[in-house]
């Protein structure tokens, strides 16, 4: 399973997006096990990209950043496919991005085995979580925009197994 692309997005800065779009659309509102179905008809490269976006498209403000953090360590337990995709591009400032931001939301939600209820507003109410948080939120914008350019090259020297021309 192969993105279509026109020849001018081969050089785009969302080159990385564009080959997981089709895939990641086509399960968008559907049930984790058709969301798991596509995930598993793609090869490694794909599925850290398609871990990546699901999670990367969802940080766009502090709060979403906090809640879709927690919620992909907590319920959907895809935290550690997004470190292991990391891993596969060698993204190793990634991971550790990604192991920070698993302590915080350990740090503050997790009681011996339980977990407690995680809801954005959580940083309204605690000035050292949501200080702690805009950093960590800082720090990933900037490591996953260098992450996203690396992605870009990798894909762009194996473009057989990402894409297809149209």
């Amino acid at each position: 399973m192969k993105a279509k692309l026109r020849p001018e997005d081969i050089y785009s800065k969302q080159l990385s997006w564009l080959c997981i779009e089709p895939m990641l659309v086509s399960v968008r509102g559907r049930d984790m096990a058709a969301k798991s179905e596509i995930y598993r008809m793609l090869h490694e490269g794909q599925q850290a990209l398609f871990l990546f976006y699901s999670y990367h498209n969802h940080t766009k403000s502090l709060a979403e950043f906090y809640w879709f953090s927690a919620y992909n360590i907590i319920e959907i337990k895809s935290w550690n496919g997004i470190k292991n995709g990391m891993h596969f591009f060698h993204l190793d400032e990634m991971v550790n991005v990604l192991e920070q931001i698993e302590s915080l939301i350990t740090d503050k939600n997790k009681v011996g085995e339980e977990w407690l209820e995680v809801l954005a507003t959580d940083l309204d109410k605690d000035p050292i979580l949501l200080q702690r948080t805009e950093v960590l939120y800082d720090t990933y914008q900037t490591v996953a925009q260098a992450a996203i350019k690396h992605m870009n090259e990798m894909i762009l020297q194996n473009r057989d197994m990402y894409l297809e021309i149209e």
